[in-house]
């Protein structure tokens, strides 16, 4: 009597656990087999994609032209059109593995990477080349003395600069003294003084302390350069300039053209000062009188 009242019980308990079992299912299994459910129906929606017949008829024209798009990349001696065909040829590959039942990973992984890598390289060289708008006023800026440069560069350079109006008498630079600063004169003239006598004008879009900028930072400048009038100038920092171009190798290639061209324009400014300095001494020795004279002004004028 006793063995058969205690079968009935432990049945009883295995269909109460095994119910619990079922009907109470945790709280993480519904999120995952939401997530799994949609995953199988995207997965679904791929695999109509890649077996359509025209997919099909289309992946060797993909793969060939993807192709094509790299190998005239690596021709192209333009850095920004070679980035631009690598982004094309490797994003190719990318649609070329993706459409396959079964793409191999490790390609079409590396070649999302690429797209990525070259697609940034396209970024920064288009900014470097094209930059932002600029205003009329900088457009004919750009035009007149800094062609050498291209926009993006030149737009560059503006950021970094500091527009200033400075009055008449101002002195920017003295001989033989380190000035940490690189001056452009937009508008207005300045006198150049070399060994206490006068040297040469810099007019408007001359630079002044460029000879010292490009030697080094412990150079002296050149000459005292003083404004002869008020001026409109455009300041840069010395150090932050050069930390900015040497990162950017072609910005600083084209800056150093810039400057070397205003130098030898500079100093044939100052050859042809020389020279006609030297014919109003020939002329002047003719004329004792009129040499007395300037000799006597000359002392009155104070040289900065």
């Amino acid at each position: 009597m006793l063995a058969k009242s205690r079968q009935p019980t432990i049945s009883i308990c295995r269909i109460s656990k095994a119910n619990k079992s079922t009907t109470t299912p945790s709280a993480a299994a519904v999120p995952t087999k939401g997530a799994a459910a949609w995953t199988k129906i995207r997965l679904q929606n791929w695999n109509t994609v890649v077996q359509d017949p025209k997919v099909k008829e289309a992946l060797p024209y993909i793969g060939n032209a993807a192709y094509v798009a790299l190998a005239s990349g690596f021709l192209m001696t333009d850095m920004l059109s070679l980035r631009v065909a690598l982004v094309g040829g490797y994003a190719g590959l990318v649609s070329f593995h993706a459409l396959h039942p079964r793409p191999l990973q490790i390609p079409l992984r590396w070649s999302a990477v690429f797209v990525l890598v070259n697609a940034g390289a396209a970024y920064m060289l288009a900014m470097d080349r094209f930059g932002a708008p600029l205003s009329k006023e900088e457009e004919e800026l750009y035009q007149n003395h800094f062609s050498q440069l291209t926009k993006g560069q030149f737009y560059q350079l503006l950021t970094l600069g500091k527009k200033q109006e400075v009055p008449d008498g101002s002195i920017l630079t003295r001989e033989g003294r380190i000035c940490p600063r690189l001056y452009f004169i937009e508008k207005g003239t300045a006198k150049v003084f070399h060994h206490g006598a006068f040297a040469a004008n810099v007019d408007e879009g001359g630079f002044v302390n460029d000879v010292a900028f490009q030697i080094g930072e412990d150079e002296g400048a050149y000459g005292t350069i003083v404004t002869d009038g008020e001026c409109s100038i455009i300041v840069w920092d010395q150090a932050e300039l050069r930390e900015h171009l040497e990162s950017r190798s072609d910005m600083d290639r084209n800056t150093k053209y810039l400057l070397s061209e205003h130098l030898m324009k500079s100093l044939l400014k100052q050859r042809e000062a020389r020279r006609w300095n030297q014919k109003i001494q020939q002329r002047l020795s003719h004329n004792p009188q009129l040499s007395q004279q300037l000799q006597v002004e000359e002392k009155q004028i104070q040289y900065p």
